[in-house]
């Protein structure tokens, strides 16, 4: 609800007006954007949204996963920005309630004057205790409160989403890895064949049976095949590296995966989720982000309207220190109202600039929202595909095993030249390596949708997902 501020002083009619209602900018709710109703009905993904990392048959994994979370850096910072976050509430928090000062001076003065003789030395002391209190009439100071909660909130959502987001990541980088070691050993395997391809060619050109041209072919397709081995070393080394950056280890490259690329459990859900909203941390996060600014609006709001302090004061002087409570004490009590009448329209600024912070972020809240749902979308549509893709491969990969060993045979027999036997090698070797490839993909897209979902990747109470305290002092 906004209401017009006069000029001067406000009128009791608008005190009990403003002091019933808070300024609100927020045009939306949280379930402003949703899925359409019949995606939402046939959809069981929820079910599947936590604890996903038991669900891709990775008995590697989750050790992987919870090092990560003890060990990366900007999962860390993370953390840090909670622990900032909570430090700032309480600073916030504590406007709400009086401030107590104490000071004590002690002072020694020597005189001048002919009268005083100059050995004489003269000691004064004093104490003094200041109370200075802001009533929160309008309930400004409980606005900041507010504003600083959400945001603490805003930055649990934020951990949470990157935890989520780390464990997705490191599942994947596992994958990668698993993948480039897979392709550097076939290219492996692939060079050890055709070296011994060549042996047998030479062997038959020295006695007359080939000629020197499938020599040349055989060696030059041994020297492609080399090459191709230090790519695809280069490659491995550098997942082994981008894993080791998330496991919070010098990246050496010298990590080696334990195991083959899995194949996950659960089949992937048909639809969107109806409580995506609620299961993405990114989300939750994006509303509370929209829920702090929008207290800040009221906050200026409530700064065009006077504030009130009662400020109390009580001391004593002596010229020793131990007398200093001896005394009677001098006391004081203030009350004090400042409301502003002329700042050439800093505050109304400030508050048409609150209140287009909150369209900006229900504009990027919404735009969050829809974002989300096309990952989930993307990630489904890519797992018909490419479950689709990898059942031609492997009927592919058969063929061109089937078709490499024949063509070699008839080789040997004279039946076929070598051009033959160097194409059926190129498609078989293209074909187990997209096999390989498509393994690689088809896991981490699985990732990417329980991503998307939002679960949580380990099971209940198996790894807190609350944020580490940092070292006290």
């Amino acid at each position: 609800m906004s209401v017009s501020t006069p000029r001067g002083f406000p009128s009791v009619a608008m005190i009990l007006l403003l002091t019933g209602c808070t300024a609100s900018g927020v045009a939306i709710k949280p379930d402003a954007a949703e899925a359409p109703a019949a995606r939402r009905a046939e959809s069981t993904a929820s079910e599947l949204a936590d604890g996903w990392i038991e669900h891709l048959n990775d008995t590697g994994l989750a050790g992987l996963a919870q090092h990560a979370l003890k060990s990366n850096f900007t999962l860390a910072q993370q953390a840090a920005l909670v622990r900032q976050a909570e430090q700032q509430l309480r600073i916030d928090g504590s406007g709400r309630y009086p401030e107590l000062d104490l000071s004590v001076d002690v002072a020694r003065s020597r005189s001048d004057d002919d009268a005083i003789p100059p050995s004489t030395l003269s000691t004064q002391a004093g104490a003094d205790l200041n109370l200075q209190w802001e009533v929160d009439l309008w309930g400004k100071l409980s606005a900041t409160e507010r504003q600083a909660n959400l945001t603490l909130a805003a930055r649990r959502a934020d951990y949470a989403a990157a935890r989520e987001t780390l464990a997705a990541d490191v599942a994947a980088a596992r994958y990668t890895l698993i993948e480039a070691e897979l392709l550097l050993q076939l290219n492996r395997d692939t060079l050890a064949i055709l070296q011994q391809n060549l042996e047998i060619i030479e062997a038959g050109y020295r006695r007359g049976l080939n000629q020197a041209l499938d020599v040349y072919l055989a060696r030059n397709d041994v020297r492609t095949q080399a090459a191709n081995a230090e790519e695809r070393q280069r490659a491995r080394n550098e997942a082994a590296r981008a894993l080791q950056l998330l496991l919070g280890e010098y990246p050496d490259g010298g990590l080696a995966p334990d195991s083959d690329l899995p194949t996950p459990t659960a089949n992937p859900p048909p639809g969107i989720p109806g409580d995506l909203l609620r299961h993405r941390a990114d989300l939750r996060s994006a509303w509370l982000e929209l829920l702090a600014a929008d207290a800040g609006l009221a906050i200026a709001h409530k700064q065009r309207f006077p504030s009130f302090t009662l400020t109390a004061r009580a001391g004593d002087s002596a010229e020793r220190v131990s007398d200093l409570l001896d005394g009677s004490l001098a006391w004081s009590l203030a009350a004090g109202i400042t409301q502003p009448l002329f700042n050439a329209g800093r505050l109304r600024a400030a508050e048409a600039q609150a209140r287009a912070r909150v369209e900006e972020l229900e504009q990027r809240y919404l735009a969050n929202v829809y974002t989300a749902f096309a990952e989930v979308e993307n990630a489904l549509d890519q797992e018909r595909l490419l479950q689709e893709r990898y059942r031609h491969l492997l009927a592919a990969e058969e063929n061109a095993g089937f078709a490499e060993e024949l063509s070699f045979g008839q080789y040997r027999k004279g039946l076929t030249s070598y051009t033959t036997v160097l194409e059926a090698q190129r498609r078989s070797l293209e074909a187990r390596s997209s096999v390989i490839t498509l393994r690689g993909e088809i896991l981490r897209n699985r990732i990417a949708l329980y991503r998307a979902l939002g679960g949580d990747p380990f099971p209940p109470e198996s790894v807190s997902s609350d944020p580490p305290a940092g070292n006290g002092i």
